[in-house]
């Protein structure tokens, strides 16, 4: 006689159904409302003159956007109506919890999500990914009561807040796994140390064992990129990484204070759980009930439609940054690399030729505003360093900063000849263009550094060093982000917007290009090593120098005023000149700014001339 085969009792994942799954969705997510609407009632002062959060002063955001938007939310604003919206969010939240009918659900999902929705102007500040977390949560939770009747609705909505988690997560990951910071492990006590978000104990802890600091912030970023890996074995490692996650944002809610990002995130492990368990599923009932996956499914059409997409405005890019300006000539320079370059005016013309220098990210295009007026009285010549728009970077073995002015100096070796140069740089090009000045000696007549980089700026500036990092972390995304297709959700700069129409095309080009900020990458790792190993000591030049300073930058960052008049005080012969309303970029790129440093630039290289002309008779 045949045993019979013990009955296997479901797993965790086979055992949430539908309805289950929603109903703790919107439970878990409800606590974050009653938690932020109780906060805010009871801080009242946020939102009275002097707070973060007065209306008087955030309504001209709105007002300034959309007048007619900003009168409606004057009602909203009115302190009556803020407290009865906090409170019947927060009843409505409680309301969750008790055994309601379907349609009372959806009246009190729909209350939570308006509620919400109606209050976000007035809590500007202080608004955080809990608060959009539970919003998104709240309105789908809503979607699928309404259309509870149908399963596949329910399911779509689960299955979007599933994505959706699993994106935010791994989307972290993923952007920190290019941080030195998070990688080395110093992270987790720079933020335990603010004022903020700190904890005198833990950060206490952390600086005793930084072994521990290191194996945490990998064992971060090791569940963070990870993620995905719901999806695979039929959820069987799903319980694991939820619950790792959920301990993360728990430890969060003790030493950071974010308590509602528990519960906003893990209103969203409901649905995790369901979608990447079985497909079927057996009711109590013993009804036997099938997910709906036409929502990932339309979700991975859409993806690689994008995609395709993104390729082909890419390449499309491509050739417009390879097709150039059309008048550029190139020369091969002792490194190996191919350098574009043209001359803007008569490149016969007397006088010295005046070079001007990109910084970091920048190309010659960014130049346009001063190389046109130059080029009317001199002769000015720019140029793409290795790696940007149509130059070539062709060097053989380890990547040194000293090849950046290596090529510089071939470049005015071969195009200039013996003709008297003048440098001009702008930010990281500044500082090329002097150290390419000591190394050209008598040939240099002049220098002029834009709002030029300093050696010793990240040493000096807080603001700078902080900067600096946040370049990394951003540089080691931007080549493969922008490789796969993700140029156009680049955000277009205000300077783009500001240079002459006609080179726009070709500069938005090389902004959404992967080869630009593939060479930004390359260059500033030379770069940031050379600063972080400056001796204080910088270049010798025997010719006169003219340093121009935009107004922002030393509003923004008083170092970057002891820096440039140090550049003054190591010249022979100096002149400073500030120019107020600029900025970094717009000191170059905006027409106003530029004319005026145009301005100076012709003065300056005038007076060389004429000092020239003088010493030869």
């Amino acid at each position: 006689m045949r045993k019979r085969a013990p009955r296997r009792r479901p797993g965790l994942l086979s055992s949430l159904t539908r309805s289950t799954v929603l109903t703790w969705t919107e439970r878990l997510s409800s606590v974050t409302h009653l938690l932020a609407s109780l906060e805010y009632l009871t801080r009242g002062q946020d939102r009275r003159w002097g707070g973060a959060n007065n209306w008087d002063v955030n309504r001209r955001n709105f007002h300034a956007r959309s007048p007619r938007i900003a009168r409606a939310l004057d009602v909203v604003a009115d302190d009556r109506v803020v407290r009865v919206l906090h409170v019947s969010r927060a009843v409505a939240a409680v309301a969750t919890w008790l055994p309601l009918s379907r349609r009372q659900r959806v009246v009190a999902n729909t209350l939570l999500t308006g509620s919400q929705a109606a209050l976000h102007a007035q809590h500007l500040y202080g608004s955080d990914g809990a608060d959009q977390v539970s919003f998104l949560v709240q309105a789908l939770t809503t979607i699928a009561r309404a259309g509870q009747r149908r399963s596949a609705i329910v399911d779509a909505a689960l299955w979007f807040i599933s994505l959706q988690s699993v994106l935010s997560y791994t989307v972290s990951g993923w952007a920190k796994l290019p941080s030195e910071t998070w990688r080395s492990g110093r992270a987790l006590p720079g933020i335990t140390r603010t004022l903020t978000y700190g904890d005198p104990q833990v950060w206490g802890i952390m600086k005793r064992y930084p072994r521990l600091n290191r194996l945490t912030a990998h064992g971060v970023l090791a569940m963070e990129c990870a993620f995905p890996l719901v999806f695979l074995g039929r959820g069987r490692i799903t319980p694991y990484l939820l619950g790792a996650a959920g301990a993360f944002h728990l430890v969060n809610a003790r030493v950071m204070g974010l308590g509602r990002f528990f519960w906003a995130f893990t209103s969203t492990y409901p649905a995790v759980a369901y979608t990447t368990g079985p497909k079927e599923r057996t009711d109590a009932d013993g009804t036997v009930s099938r997910r709906d996956d036409t929502m990932p499914a339309a979700v991975a059409a859409a993806g690689l439609a994008l995609f395709t997409v993104g390729q082909v405005i890419r390449n499309r890019q491509r050739r417009i940054v390879e097709a150039g300006r059309g008048d550029e000539r190139t020369v091969t320079v002792s490194s190996g690399n191919v350098l574009a370059y043209r001359f803007v005016g008569d490149p016969d013309g007397a006088g010295p030729v005046v070079v001007l220098e990109s910084g970091l990210a920048s190309t010659a295009e960014h130049w346009e505003w001063v190389s046109a007026p130059l080029g009317e009285h001199f002769t000015t010549l720019t140029y793409q360093r290795a790696g940007y728009g149509i130059s070539r970077y062709e060097a053989s073995g380890a990547e040194r900063f000293e090849t950046q002015v290596d090529d510089l100096v071939d470049l005015v070796g071969q195009v200039a000849g013996d003709r008297p140069v003048v440098l001009v740089g702008h930010s990281l090009g500044g500082y090329l263009a002097l150290l390419a000045a000591e190394r050209l000696g008598e040939q240099v007549r002049g220098v002029a550094l834009v709002d030029s980089s300093h050696p010793a700026e990240l040493q000096r500036s807080l603001r700078q060093a902080e900067g600096g990092r946040a370049l990394t972390s951003a540089l080691a995304l931007m080549p493969a982000s922008l490789r796969l297709g993700l140029g156009p959700m680049l955000q277009r700069p205000a300077w783009l917007t500001q240079l002459p129409e006609h080179v726009r095309p070709l500069a938005e080009a090389q902004y959404r290009d992967a080869g630009l900020w593939t060479t930004a990458r390359r260059e500033w790792r030379v770069a940031k090593a050379n600063f972080e190993a400056f001796d204080g000591q910088l270049p010798r030049i025997t010719a006169p120098l003219v340093v121009i300073t935009a107004g922002q930058t030393i509003r923004d960052d008083s170092v970057q005023q002891e820096l440039h008049d140090e550049f003054a005080a190591a010249a022979p012969r100096a002149e400073q000149h500030l120019i107020s309303e600029a900025d970094h970029h717009e000191v170059i790129t905006h027409p106003d700014r530029a004319a005026e440093v145009v301005k100076i630039l012709t003065a300056f290289i005038d007076d060389i001339r004429d000092t020239s002309k003088g010493g030869a008779r």
